[in-house]
């Protein structure tokens, strides 16, 4: 017996995005990818348990937060872009939540100092987001400058600091800076680079 499929289909098409559009849903698919595996650990100490490494961050200006929280790395290859990543998150969440993301289109880091500049996938310097919810109104701060030191960087750990100046992607007023150190660990679950 055969299937015999209609020559036009009767059901809408869905547009998918490109990837001349991947910078920024590329580093979104990859934070909830990476965000939704930081409560599943294994080996390594953290935080909250095994195989969750540790970060801080404060950040001023227009928006304030400070705090300590996981860190966690990940590399994500898609075609000719292998998206590197660290995202650190606070352990506990209230009202006013914040995360920070360090992304590089290039693979892992190696120990160093990186300029960090505005969000590009034709950028060869990395890039750093802050993002911030308070009372359910998110904004995003991506970095315009700042410096990235990685002081020790290999499969399963990546460590350094960051400071950096940003502004708001939705183009509202006002910027953030923002500092802070990781320990950031391999995400559990995923084969590092």
């Amino acid at each position: 017996m055969q299937l015999i499929r209609p020559k036009h289909s009767t059901r809408p098409r869905v547009s998918r995005p490109t990837v001349s559009r991947r910078p920024a849903l590329a580093l979104a698919l990859a934070t909830a990818a990476l965000l939704s595996l930081a409560a599943v650990g294994c080996g390594g100490d953290g935080p909250t348990g095994p195989g969750l490494g540790s970060g801080n961050v404060t950040a001023t200006g227009a928006v304030t937060a400070s705090g300590t929280g996981l860190a966690l790395f990940q590399s994500v290859v898609s075609g000719s872009t292998n998206l590197f990543q660290i995202v650190i998150v606070p352990v506990t969440q209230n009202a006013n939540a914040w995360t920070v993301q360090i992304a590089n289109y290039s693979g892992r880091l190696a120990a160093g100092t990186y300029t960090l500049s505005p969000l590009s996938a034709s950028s060869t310097n990395p890039t750093a987001t802050f993002y911030y919810t308070s009372s359910g109104a998110a904004q995003s701060f991506n970095s315009t400058s700042g410096q990235l030191v990685i002081t020790s960087s290999s499969s399963s750990q990546v460590r350094g600091t960051f400071t950096f100046s940003a502004t708001d992607i939705a183009g509202g007023p006002g910027t953030v800076s923002a500092h802070g150190s990781f320990s950031a660990q391999c995400a559990p679950g995923i084969g590092c680079q």
